[in-house]
């Protein structure tokens, strides 16, 4: 997209005589400029009334035109740039080769080395390096580097800074806005609560001020009586010790109220950071299903204790996981997750938190794009880069869909073409641990069968999402567990 914004920059820097960028550009009358040297060439040799060259108007024998200055300026500043990125270009060389020096014509912003011709094929061919993002090659890399964290690249602009940031920096910036969002309400809440007690506390005062009126207004008409005007005034000094004790009520009721709305606001503010850093302080616990439920998946579904969601323990670092666990989005680059020992490195793929290894279980998942849905052994290889995705290996069953409609059944590295147009993106999973059988079926108007595996299931299984490609855009979510 660089290269395209380049080029359109530098075709409406273009003289359209010369088809150069512009040197001591003239505007015409019409609006168009071309270089002073173009300009007096056409005039020497133009015999009929001269015609601009982009928008054929006459001007007759007596031509007006003036410099263009601001685009005289452009113009010469892209010409020293382009001058400065070629020299740059051209002294850029290969990191890998050592014994010659070879000019590289990419460079990899994620592993920050420059790559020749020969050496660029493995990021282009290997699934280990979706994500590298490719560049023209870049002799001051070492310059977009962020000065707060030194590993991160500059790759975002900031439009609020007006500077280009790394990931760190648009995360925290994300965290920050999402965090005075939520102070906003807060304060809107409190002020809120606050001015509909202060409310009631002043129509509780006038109140009481009006029953002291009345009173000394009695005392004032009951004066010779004095023996009843001491016991009025009595009743006066308890109303007004009863009105004190209203106030003093109301202030601690409004002191307690205000320290719970600053501990919810820190929870709040708690709540969002952990949903922007997209990580679960716990892991969940694993599912273990009641010795009650029903062995037929096509009756009444059970409910489970709990959602089923998605262990963001395993998930690839190419997965976006969505903050009730429930989504997973295949994105570009990858994201910020820890590199535990759980995580699969080779492949955009992930497990279910909740896994089982008796029972009748089934789930119902919504998918879009290439995608591929899988029960996998709990112990299946994640780190090796020589690892398969689900399917194609001994310890996973999967049903893949790819981005030209088709469906194929997949086991230990064999596939089955399944010939089936899915009226919607709803698949249904069912695992028979005692029948050992795995059914992948189509939901719609009505459930019709995809492809059934017949496996004894020795281990723990678990359900698994894969999400391979960005283009189309593939993301799957977890809608019934049963």
């Amino acid at each position: 997209m660089e290269d395209a914004e380049k080029t359109g920059v530098e075709e409406m820097l273009m003289c359209p005589v010369c088809q150069d960028i512009f040197k001591d550009p003239r505007q015409l009358p019409c609006g168009h400029s071309m270089c002073m040297g173009c300009l007096e060439n056409l005039m020497d040799h133009s015999d009929v009334p001269f015609r601009c060259p982009d928008c054929r108007a006459q001007f007759g024998q007596v031509v007006r035109v003036q410099k263009n200055y601001a685009l005289t300026s452009i113009a010469e500043d892209f010409r020293v740039n382009r001058r400065i990125k070629e020299k740059q270009m051209k002294c850029v060389y290969c990191d890998y080769c050592l014994e010659n020096k070879t000019l590289a014509i990419k460079t990899c912003l994620k592993c920050e080395v420059s790559l020749c011709k020969e050496h660029v094929k493995d990021h282009l061919r290997l699934p280990v390096f979706t994500g590298h993002p490719l560049v023209q090659p870049v002799g001051d890399i070492l310059d977009r580097k962020c000065p707060q964290h030194e590993d991160e690249v500059l790759k975002y602009y900031c439009t609020s800074s007006r500077r280009y940031i790394c990931n760190i920096c648009a995360l925290q910036s994300k965290q920050l806005d999402v965090a005075t969002e939520a102070s906003t309400v807060l304060r809107r809440h409190l002020t809120q609560y606050m001015d509909q007690h202060f409310k009631m506390l002043l129509d509780q005062i006038t109140k009481s001020t009006g029953s002291i009126t009345k009173l000394q207004e009695d005392i004032q008409r009951d004066k010779q009586k004095v023996s009843r005007a001491d016991s009025r005034l009595n009743g006066v000094t308890v109303v007004a010790l009863f009105l004190w004790f209203i106030v003093l009520y109301y202030a601690y009721s409004y002191s307690v109220e205000n320290q719970m709305f600053e501990s919810q606001r820190e929870r709040e503010h708690h709540n969002h950071a952990t949903i922007a850093e997209r990580r679960v302080d716990q892991p969940m616990k694993s599912y273990e299903p009641p010795e009650t439920v029903d062995q037929d998946w096509k009756h009444e579904p059970l409910e489970i204790y709990g959602p089923l969601t998605w262990d963001l323990d395993t998930a690839s670092r190419l997965l976006k996981i969505s903050a009730d666990l429930q989504t997973a989005e295949r994105v570009k680059a990858e994201l910020d997750y820890p590199d535990g020992d759980s995580c699969f490195d080779a492949h955009a793929q992930v497990l279910s938190s909740q896994c089982f290894s008796s029972g009748t279980h089934g789930w119902e998942v919504e998918a879009e794009g290439c995608w591929v849905i899988a029960v996998s052994y709990k112990s299946i290889q994640r780190k090796n880069i020589d690892s398969k995705i689900f399917g194609y290996n001994a310890e996973s069953w999967s049903l893949a869909h790819f981005g030209n409609g088709m469906l194929f059944a997949v086991h230990d590295g064999r596939s089955i073409f399944a010939d089936v147009t899915l009226q919607s993106g709803r698949i249904a999973v069912v695992v028979n641990f005692e029948e050992g059988s795995i059914k992948f079926s189509a939901v719609g108007s009505a459930t019709k069968l995809l492809h059934e595996f017949k496996a004894t299931l020795t281990q723990t299984a678990c359900l698994g999402l894969g999400l391979h490609l960005v283009d189309p855009p593939s993301r799957a979510s977890i809608v019934k567990a049963w």
